[in-house]
């Protein structure tokens, strides 16, 4: 008779696995990266599926590196703090690079320019950043989901 393993954490895995497991710990930051720098010079309006799909497959990777296997609310919590953390970045990598370049937010409609900035980042960072969250922490979670109805 053979007991089956406790699921754990694609980092704890064998050494072969570690460097996989590391590499995809990147995905979330590589596309707050990216996404910050691709909002600043490009059309965001032509560019917002693809700023969506990029950021959700960063946010996908990093909790799953960072959670493995394990399908718990804290698990679920973590994708959600990831994402929201990546949008944060990527909100404030635009920010930065926005303000640098010399240009100005919209400052007579919104106040002064720090507080908009800061603004855009909390408002990133939770009505973006939770909702990737939530779908990768149940894209995670789908395979168990499938597995228990059959």
């Amino acid at each position: 008779m053979t007991t089956q393993a406790p699921p754990i954490s694609p980092l704890a895995r064998t050494r072969r696995d570690v460097p996989v497991a590391r590499f995809l710990l990147f995905g979330a930051p590589a596309a707050a990266l990216a996404a910050g720098m691709m909002a600043e010079w490009a059309d965001f309006q032509a560019l917002r599926v693809p700023l969506l799909l990029m950021v959700g497959f960063g946010v996908l990777a990093t909790a799953y590196a960072a959670t493995g296997t394990r399908r718990d609310w804290r698990a679920f919590g973590t994708a959600v703090l990831i994402g929201v953390a990546t949008w944060g970045a990527a909100e404030s990598i635009y920010s930065v690079l926005h303000v640098a370049l010399g240009e100005r937010f919209h400052a007579d409609r919104f106040g002064p320019q720090w507080s908009q900035a800061i603004g855009l980042i909390a408002a990133h960072g939770l009505l973006l950043g939770a909702p990737t969250g939530v779908v990768a922490a149940l894209l995670l979670r789908l395979p168990a989901l499938l597995h228990r109805e059959r």
